[in-house]
């Protein structure tokens, strides 16, 4: 268990609680709403200090203001590229990724499997996946990640979490991907399952209030904090009409 303590609406707060979501990482969430509770309960000077948001790990490693890095790294998931060159590398560990290097590694393939954020990609973070095959209940996107994550590791792949990739040389017979932290991943082939980008509003001050009131794919892990609020929903697509179920058992209104 993980506890995180955080004020509301922290964008933060919310990039660590939809990490820990997506990842299944069972985490308990402490909001502060005053400088005496987050002196007493964080221990901090006052409710804007930028240590927050803290976390405080099940052996009481205790991190301020962590980067997603971080907490992988506290997690242990963090790893180094165990060979000079695969055979499989795959960029993105949406349904797309996690289902090549599925099918990569149990065909013998030297492969790795590299993620810049959390396993499921914007899957990952639904609360309910209908149309996905040999699910005809559903299953939710961490769900969906956690068993396709198990099913590769399963046959030998390899997965780096927290990279991201600044360049890449895809010359013959050999694909060359220079990763954020100087990591080099050399591959015979390269899948390239990146996903998309979400289309933004394009609200005045959007990027002020993005992950700390607005967010773009609505997070599962966001449900349960939002008694009492009213939430609005833009978009009327299938995974909209989701998104206004799931928030609609712990909401005010859903509009």
């Amino acid at each position: 268990m993980v506890r995180i303590y955080g004020r509301m609406r922290s964008a933060n707060g919310y990039a660590i609680r939809d990490f820990l979501h997506r990842c299944d990482i069972p985490f308990e969430w402490i909001e502060l709403g005053s400088d005496k509770e987050a002196k007493e309960l964080a221990h901090v000077q006052h409710l804007s200090d930028s240590r927050l948001p803290v976390c405080v790990f099940h052996d009481g490693t205790r991190l301020e203001c962590p980067t997603v890095r971080q907490i992988t790294e506290k997690l242990g998931w963090f790893a180094s590229p165990s060979r000079e060159a695969y055979d499989l590398a795959i960029y993105g560990a949406g349904p797309a990724g996690l289902s090549a290097a599925v099918y990569g590694a149990s065909e013998g393939l030297h492969t790795v499997l590299v993620e810049r954020l959390a396993l499921g990609g914007q899957a990952g973070s639904s609360s309910k996946i209908e149309n996905y095959l040999g699910f005809p209940q559903g299953v939710s996107g961490a769900e969906l990640a956690e068993r396709a994550r198990a099913q590769a590791v399963k046959f030998g792949a390899e997965i780096l979490l927290a990279r991201a990739g600044v360049r890449a040389e895809f010359l013959p017979g050999q694909g060359i991907v220079y990763l954020e932290d100087g990591t080099r991943i050399t591959a015979r082939t390269s899948i390239c399952a990146t996903g998309v980008a979400y289309r933004t509003l394009g609200l005045a001050d959007e990027e002020r209030f993005l992950g700390a009131g607005l967010y773009y794919g609505a997070g599962a892990s966001e449900a349960a904090l939002i008694h009492g609020e009213d939430v609005y929903v833009v978009g009327g697509g299938n995974s909209a009409g989701q998104a206004a179920m799931h928030f609609s058992q712990s909401a005010n209104r859903v509009y």
